[in-house]
Parts: structure tokens; sequence; C-alpha cells
């Protein structure tokens, strides 16, 4: 994903959805710990206006955990 904001280039696809999902399963189970590059790409992931809820709260989460 080197020089690029999302998955397949600088707009949300379906590919980004999908694997947020998965990476929001991988965080909860403490293994993106070793990934800030991950962690960061699931950071705008979650920030996106139009996330799901259950993504922004999970971000609310990590946030409060990490402060």
């Amino acid at each position: 994903m080197e020089g690029r904001t999302y998955i397949v280039g600088d707009t949300v696809t379906a590919a980004d959805c999908v694997t947020a999902y998965l990476m929001d399963w991988a965080n909860e189970e403490n293994l993106l710990g070793d990934f800030p590059r991950l962690r960061a790409y699931m950071g705008r992931m979650y920030a996106r206006p139009t996330a799901p809820q259950r993504i922004a709260q999970a971000f609310a989460e990590i946030q409060a955990a990490s402060a």
C-alpha cells in the first residue's frame, strides 16, 4: 500500500470495506500491535464519515485504550 491511501488507490472500494472488517477482528485479538501502517490504515477507514457505527465504536475504544 506504499504511496496509496487505500488498497486500490486514493478512493475507498469494496476491497477496503472487506479488509477493514477483517482488520477489526484482528485488532480485537491484538494482532496489529507490531504493524503501525495497518493501524494507520484502519484509522483512516474509521475516520470516514460514512463508516458503519460498529467501526466508529471500535475506533473510540482503541483511542481510549491508548490514552
